[in-house]
């Protein structure tokens, strides 16, 4: 016989202000074939993206393998507010959710409390577990429902209870099925951030694929909502296309969001302040992935940990430009004039492309990130590349390219590459910009927040070379700017390099 139970209660913003998750935890008895959960809850928010006034509850759930802050060995999925209902069995389970073994113990939903109304909210769940071998129906009534009120601290995020470590959370590949690509070295373009129907996206992974092989894409990272599921696929996809796949997560806090690249298991998000930001950041670098700051703008949402500074990267440039990215560049500026050095990545965070209904006027590689790989082409020489700044961006994928080099030495080689760095000393020394596909736009070249140099471009394959004495200075990088639609409305970014480093610094933030 299926048995079935409910959760009900009522929340204030003051109850989840300090801690936005609520644990509701029920006991899974052996020989469970099937977890349904559904919820509800007043006066949600409707629309694309939630932007008008409206509560906004998140649903997540562990098996009894444990929830502790990034050791949740219990995690089976997230889906925000994004479905009201899900399955998990051992062959199949809702995306976002991971299939596998039902184990017998406690198992938690939580919900997560984005936003909520100042006449509180009132949320239901309800669970139903199939035992093996079920009859096809037998109605169960439900017991009366739980009241539950937001736990207190040390009961949050306790252990789930006792479990064999018989299923795994961790969506796993063969590392080959992620490399093998054999092009030599040389620039290559790609897009760090887009959604699939694994969270928010429209789209299958499938499609995304095809779409970024048909732009020209070498390397695309895909990057659902803490969640990984999607990497399952990525792996099944790879060995058939010339796009090398990487596999990512975009880490969705409260407080702003990152995205993670290069890990095969689920990282977690659940972070409230500036020291849990951090301790993700470390979390991601310590097993070899790479992090970044996501648009960090009012409409970005806005990045709020104001202490966290153990983020390598930050994408600078997100959506067409006109998406408020002049925000993110103007933080990111300032960084650099503090001495950091934090590597500006660009990512278009498409969710849907056609035949699925268009939710944004632009899509995969709007814009695109450029890499410079000095070998041949894998996952893991792209997220190197990344590491070390030899970035740039453009606004599509067929748009204008900017390098910048540098003599550093002296002997008439450019050498030194965005990202690098050159030791102060006395003297000057000889930069070099060219311009691809850029005529008819403006080159800006600045240094330690000022224009050094604005010069028309003139053809489509321009060079720009000038000396400077960098005693005193941070840095050197450009951009490309020009005129998009209304001309009132100014310039917009079409290209932008990373800096080249002169003198001393704070290496990555």
């Amino acid at each position: 016989m299926k048995e079935s139970m409910s959760f009900s209660g009522q929340v204030r913003p003051e109850d989840v202000r300090p801690q936005p998750f609520l644990y509701l935890p029920f006991q899974v008895p052996p020989r469970t074939a099937r977890i349904d959960v559904s919820y509800s809850y007043s006066d949600p928010k409707s629309g694309d993206f939630g932007l008008d006034a409206g509560n906004a509850v998140d649903i997540g759930i562990f098996d009894p393998r444990g929830l502790s802050f990034l050791e949740a060995h219990g995690f089976r999925g997230w889906s925000g507010t994004f479905r009201r209902e899900f399955s998990i069995s051992p062959t199949e389970a809702t995306l976002g959710y991971i299939r596998g073994p039902i184990l017998p113990g406690q198992w938690s939903i939580m919900l997560g409390f984005e936003s909520i109304l100042e006449q509180g909210c009132r949320y239901e769940v309800k669970v139903e577990l199939t035992p093996e071998d079920a009859p096809e129906a037998s109605p169960e009534a439900h017991p009366p429902s739980a009241e539950h009120q937001p736990l207190a601290e040390g009961e949050r995020l306790a252990e789930g209870g006792p479990g064999a470590m018989v299923a795994s959370s961790v969506v796993t590949a063969p590392a080959p099925a992620w490399h093998g690509q054999s092009r030599g070295g040389g620039w290559f373009k790609g897009d760090l951030h887009c959604h699939t129907i694994h969270s928010d996206g429209l789209n299958t992974v499938e499609e995304i694929v095809t779409n970024a092989r048909e732009l020209g894409l070498d390397f695309l990272a895909i990057t659902d909502h803490n969640t990984i599921t999607h990497h399952e696929e990525l792996a099944r996809l790879a060995p058939g296309t010339p796009v090398v796949l990487i596999p990512g997560e975009e880490i969705t806090t409260y407080w702003g969001h990152t995205n993670a690249w290069g890990l095969r298991e689920w990282i977690d998000f659940r972070c409230t302040d500036s020291q849990a930001a951090n301790a993700v950041a470390r979390f991601v670098l310590e097993k070899g992935g790479l992090i970044s700051i996501n648009h960090p703008k009012a409409v970005g949402p806005a990045w709020m940990f104001q202490d966290a500074d153990g983020y390598p990267c930050m994408e600078v440039w997100q959506a067409p430009w006109r998406w408020f990215n002049w925000e993110s560049l103007e933080r990111w500026d300032g960084l650099l004039q503090q001495g950091r050095r934090i590597v500006a990545v660009g990512g278009s965070d498409t969710h849907s492309i056609p035949p699925a209904r268009q939710m944004h006027p632009h899509g995969l590689g709007e814009p695109t990130t450029w890499v410079y790989v000095p070998g041949p082409l894998t996952e893991e020489a792209v997220l190197d590349g990344i590491r070390q700044g030899h970035v740039f961006m453009s606004e599509v994928p067929a748009g204008p390219q900017l390098y910048l080099t540098a003599d550093a030495d002296g002997d008439g080689r450019y050498e030194t590459l965005m990202g690098d760095s050159i030791e102060a000393r006395e003297g000057r020394v000889a930069f070099r910009v060219r311009c691809r596909d850029a005529a008819e736009r403006r080159l800006w070249v600045v240094s330690d927040g000022a224009i050094l140099d604005l010069l028309q471009v003139d053809s489509d394959d321009f060079v720009h070379e000038f000396s400077l004495d960098v005693a005193g200075r941070a840095y050197v990088r450009a951009e490309l700017r020009g005129w998009r639609g209304r001309p009132e409305r100014g310039e917009v970014v079409i290209g932008m390099t990373n800096p080249i480093y002169v003198g001393t610094g704070s290496v990555n933030g």
